[in-house]
């Protein structure tokens, strides 16, 4: 575990020099993401665009947070995200970034220094299986599913919205089942703007209206639902989690499809409610249950390719299946057949004659 940030919670960016070559990117809102070199395990993360007052105090709620909120939940936030313990300056910029934490080694992959994302948990037993990984059990991935849900859960209790739930912004240990999310220091309250990558956007909350609780609710259940059944594709997954007995949680597949299709998001069950049912508790829906919209149907599976055969060193189209033979395809053979038995029946009757006339 990294030890306590030593300096004040408000750096010059020339105190923390020298700055190493960047980790990062610098995609999204940052420009990089540096090791600082006289303090192992802490990172200098550089915004693309300073921050004015307003940013400042922003940040600075957020880096004062853990130590105004309980001792669970201030443990949680320390050891499971990369909170940012300092706000950095630069000349008049008052925001020019933040320190936070570097994730722990044993987030890495096994003998890789990438780290292991949670999105190779959306990926079925044969995936593992077929690319070397240790598959992961049942148990593994709701364990995983609880640490991540833990983390979401203290950010709704204290009234902060994260918005950019996806694969890449969390790691898992295999060893433990911990996580790690990361670029938590965009957190605000109320509401944020509403960031999504590709394939996460809330249909209930369309860009650019901002995110709030109920956009968080909607993108962790989402990110918990692919983890569980190992599919990224959002229909095959709402089938699979359909079909399921929740991994062996009715509760934990009905709240989850209430998180995700009800057509009234603020009907949607909170995160700790989904952290209850995670942690193997009951889901207790009080009045009416939401109503849902409809789960498309399942993809149709791909037809099979056929391939004519061919001889061997003959190259063959694997993109255009073989053509086959309709009924009506061999009637010309047919009618050619009939003709030349016809003339070889003449043929033989004349030299019959032929014979006969001249025995």
């Amino acid at each position: 575990m990294t030890s306590s940030w030593p300096l004040s919670t408000v750096v010059g960016l020339d105190e923390l020099a020298p700055l190493q070559r960047t980790i990062s990117d610098g995609a999204g809102q940052s420009t990089g993401i540096h090791p600082i070199g006289d303090h192992p395990g802490w990172l200098a993360k550089l915004y693309r665009t300073p921050g004015d007052r307003s940013e400042a105090t922003r940040l600075d709620e957020l880096i004062a947070l853990p130590g105004t909120i309980g001792a669970e939940d201030s443990a949680t936030l320390s050891t499971s995200t990369s909170w940012p313990v300092a706000r950095i300056t630069d000349g008049d910029d008052l925001v020019r970034g933040c320190v936070i934490p570097a994730a722990p080694d044993r987030f890495r992959q096994d003998g890789d220094q990438d780290f292991r994302e949670i999105d190779t948990l959306a990926r079925t037993a044969e995936s593992f299986a077929r690319h070397g990984l240790r598959t992961p059990s049942r148990a593994d991935r709701l364990r995983v599913c609880r640490n991540l849900v833990r983390v979401a859960e203290v950010l709704e209790r204290h009234e902060l919205v994260y918005s950019d739930w996806s694969y890449s912004n969390a790691f898992w240990c295999h060893a433990d089942a911990s996580v790690f999310v990361i670029d938590i220091d965009g957190c605000g309250t109320g509401s944020v703007p509403n960031i999504a990558q590709p394939n996460w956007d809330d249909p209930l909350t369309p860009r650019p209206e901002d995110a709030d609780a109920c956009t968080d609710r909607f993108r962790v259940a989402l990110l918990v639902t692919r983890c569980l059944t190992g599919q990224r594709d959002l229909t095959v997954a709402l089938n699979d989690l359909a079909e399921s007995d929740g991994l062996g949680n009715r509760g934990l597949r009905e709240v989850l499809l209430d998180m995700l299709l009800s057509e009234d998001r603020a009907r949607r069950p909170s995160l700790a409610e989904l952290g209850t049912v995670l942690a193997g508790g009951l889901y207790a829906r009080f009045g009416a249950p939401p109503a849902r919209s409809q789960i498309p149907d399942r993809p149709a599976p791909a037809p099979p390719v056929t391939v004519a055969s061919a001889a061997p060193g003959t190259n063959v189209d694997w993109k255009t299946p073989a053509t086959t033979s309709s009924p009506s395809s061999g009637t010309p053979q047919r009618e050619t057949a009939l003709i030349g038995i016809f003339f070889g029946v003449v043929v033989l009757v004349l030299l019959v004659v032929i014979i006969a006339n001249n025995a």
